[in-house]
């Protein structure tokens, strides 16, 4: 999880393990979060875990949106977290999601849960930086080894995160089963075995598009647990994830029963 500046200069929580807990738990699932030590949000529920890494403090973001997308910068980085940063009893999870924020879930964590349903959103394995912190977050691409990919059951990422290449995200899909591209309000290509599916947006109102990848990453999963289906899945995060923009902040994930309604 992550410390979010914003522009009059306070601090929100933030980061793909935040929106995707809160996203898991809603649609019914018990949900612990490994992560740098951050601020839990004032809507956080009681029942999901938290198990924070002692030695890591929370990166620290400032997103501002222009009309070219959204630029990043980094003023405070992290550290790298590790096996042993896992509770014992949850290493036995029915599904894990590794969710970088600055490559701080390093790529040998794919082989540490061999019974998972394993998910991945990359961003955070694409940022670099130049210089002393705070310092404008460049995108770096990233290649990892086959290997990897074949171990990864679900990789979700945006046309945003690859800088427009869609080919990247082709490349990754010759290796692993499900690769989920997301394009916000023009839907989603679902690469199943490699083969392109695409996957309308639901309608919405736009006010807050943060985190919605993120919440489309963790109700993709879910879903995929419950029914085998991808494509079936993959409508059902995009109903989530259009819904989880319509207001500022995580408040606007939606619980199970208002999804079904």
């Amino acid at each position: 999880m992550t410390r979010d500046l914003l522009p009059d200069g306070a601090f929100a929580p933030g980061g793909t393990a935040l929106y995707a807990a809160l996203t898991a738990h809603r649609l019914g699932r018990r949900v612990g979060v490994v992560s740098a030590c951050a601020a839990i949000p004032p809507d956080w529920s009681a029942d999901i875990a938290v198990a924070f890494a002692p030695a890591m403090n929370a990166p620290v973001f400032e997103n501002r949106y222009t009309s070219q997308g959204r630029v990043q910068f980094l003023h405070a980085d992290s550290g790298v977290l590790t096996l042993d940063d896992v509770p014992p009893a949850w290493r036995s999870a029915r599904i894990v999601h590794l969710a970088p924020i600055l490559a701080e879930t390093p790529e040998r964590l794919v082989d540490a849960f061999p019974n998972a349903l394993l998910g991945m959103t990359p961003q955070g394995m694409m940022r670099a930086w130049k210089g002393s912190l705070p310092a404008q977050i460049a995108y770096r691409p990233w290649s990892p080894p086959p290997q990897v990919l074949e171990r990864i059951g679900v990789l979700v990422m945006s046309i945003e995160d690859l800088q427009g290449d869609e080919e990247q995200a082709r490349t990754y899909a010759r290796h692993c089963p499900l690769v989920a591209l997301t394009r916000g309000a023009a839907g989603a290509t679902l690469f199943i075995d490699g083969h392109p599916h695409h996957i309308d947006a639901c309608p919405a109102i736009e006010r807050d598009p943060t985190g919605a990848g993120d919440v489309f990453a963790a109700a993709l999963l879910v879903r995929l647990d419950e029914t085998g289906d991808p494509l079936e899945a993959a409508h059902f995060a995009a109903c989530i994830a259009a819904r989880s923009v319509e207001d500022v902040g995580p408040g606007a994930i939606p619980y199970r029963a208002e999804v079904e309604r």
